[in-house]
This record gives structure tokens, C-alpha cells and sequence, in this order.
């Protein structure tokens, strides 16, 4: 995967966690935020001079509480809101340590993919799904 996201785009990170039981944790995006009441996997945005990898273990550590393991890069995603272009890097991660809270207050639920393909998701977790799907 590359490092930096093309340029005139913002650069997030994806992290697809999944559990024993096979079931991946989504979150609602809280109000207030763009795309507010849809459906995500966690992630954020890089900070200057962070790796992907960095940006993941810190964004999944102050939203979920959780201590992210060899995360293991997924797909890479190009889309257009219409608020912000972003590239996206994702990762699955199969194992970190604690048991995930809501830290900032978000609702998130471990399901299925049939489950999340039938929710109000964003665009881009279609073809994260389909990245799973193909591993």
C-alpha cells in the first residue's frame, strides 16, 4: 500500500475489525457529522507524519478503546462526498486486545455482512465488503 493518499485528497484509515464468531464491528456516524445516522467501519484521518498503520492504531484506540495487532491491509477505496474527496486505506483486524466500548459515544454493532449490506451504510463500505468477500 502506498503512504500518502493522492494528492487533493484527505487520507483515512479503515479498520474492519472482526471477530471469533466471524461478525465485524460497524458504527453510526454521530449526529452532528457529515453523512450523520449512517453506518461505518471506524477509522479517522491521518496526522502529520503518521503511517497508515500509526493513524489506525490511534484512531481505533480513541474510538473503541481497543489496542489494535497486526492489522493487514485490505483495499485501498478513491471517493467522492460531497464534502470531502478521500482516499481511504483499509485494514482488517482480527485481533486487538479489550473488549470495544462506544468512547465517544457512538452506536456500533458487531453483524454480518448480510446484515450491514441491508443498514444505512456509507457508499464506500460496499466495496470493502467486496474486499472481504474476496479474501
Amino acid at each position: 500500500m502506498p503512504i500518502t493518499a493522492p494528492d487533493c485528497r484527505l487520507h483515512v484509515v479503515v479498520g474492519v475489525l472482526r471477530n471469533a464468531s466471524n461478525q465485524l464491528l460497524i458504527q453510526q456516524r454521530l449526529p452532528g457529522k457529515p453523512c450523520a445516522g449512517q453506518w461505518e467501519f471506524p477509522g479517522g484521518k491521518l496526522e502529520k507524519g503518521e503511517t497508515p498503520e500509526q493513524a489506525l492504531v490511534r484512531e481505533l484506540k480513541e474510538e473503541l478503546g481497543v489496542t489494535v495487532e497486526n492489522p493487514i491491509p485490505l483495499t485501498q477505496i478513491s471517493h467522492d462526498y460531497a464534502h470531502a474527496k478521500v482516499w481511504l486505506d483499509v485494514f482488517l483486524v482480527n485481533q486487538f486486545d479489550q473488549q470495544v466500548m462506544a468512547v465517544e459515544g457512538q452506536q456500533y454493532a458487531w453483524q454480518g455482512m448480510h446484515e450491514i449490506v441491508r443498514m444505512e451504510i456509507l457508499d464506500p463500505v460496499r466495496p470493502i465488503l467486496d474486499a472481504i468477500k474476496r479474501l
